[in-house]
């Protein structure tokens, strides 16, 4: 029996990751990001519904309706800046999911599109309209800048896709699976003969 067949009986034995069927992948995803964007777009429009005359005191927090002509805390920027950063952000992870071999990836992918698409939808359809329309933020923390259930989303996936990123490297590391990087110095080593 080589060393190969031994560790291919052994149950503990590291395995590297293949990419996951493709339609499991697209499918996990867009339910992640479909159900941001509906949650999103569900609590935004009950905000304006019940918001626009009133706050409501929950005691560590208040719903309180902000409409945000700027990105997420406040930061200023120009106007159609926001919708071309959620194009650019969607289209980068579209391009990453084939290669994606972890449905955890996958589900912090889909929490930054649906993040990305909810404050697009804003961008497009709210007052004063296309490319500048202003984003409904309606949770007030009191002691942070009034945000929304797209705002969260797009936080808690970066954090998630962070961490992960962070995991797979140290396990790919620990196993020796991880794939050899090429230096960027020039090779100034004498040319063999």
């Amino acid at each position: 029996m080589t060393s190969e067949d031994a560790s291919a009986s052994d149950p503990r034995a590291f395995r590297p990751r293949r990419a996951l069927p493709g339609r499991l992948v697209w499918v996990v995803w867009a339910a992640v990001a479909g159900a941001v964007v509906v949650c999103d777009q569900a609590t935004k429009g009950i905000a304006v519904a019940e918001l626009s005359d009133r706050v409501v005191d929950l005691g560590f927090m208040d719903l309180r309706l902000v409409r945000n002509p700027n990105a997420a805390f406040d930061i200023p920027g120009f106007p159609g800046m926001f919708l071309i950063v959620a194009v650019v952000v969607v289209t980068m992870i579209v391009r990453t999911l084939p290669a994606t071999d972890r449905l955890s990836l996958v589900v912090g992918y889909g929490l930054l599109t649906g993040g990305a698409i909810g404050n697009g939808i804003d961008r497009v359809a709210r007052f004063p309209g296309f490319p500048t329309g202003h984003v409904v933020d309606f949770f007030d923390l009191r002691w942070f800048p009034v945000f929304n259930i797209a705002d969260s989303a797009i936080v808690c996936g970066a954090i998630f896709l962070s961490l992960l990123l962070v995991l797979v490297e140290r396990e790919e590391r620990r196993h020796g699976t991880a794939p050899r990087r090429r230096s960027v110095r020039p090779d100034t080593g004498t040319p063999r003969r």
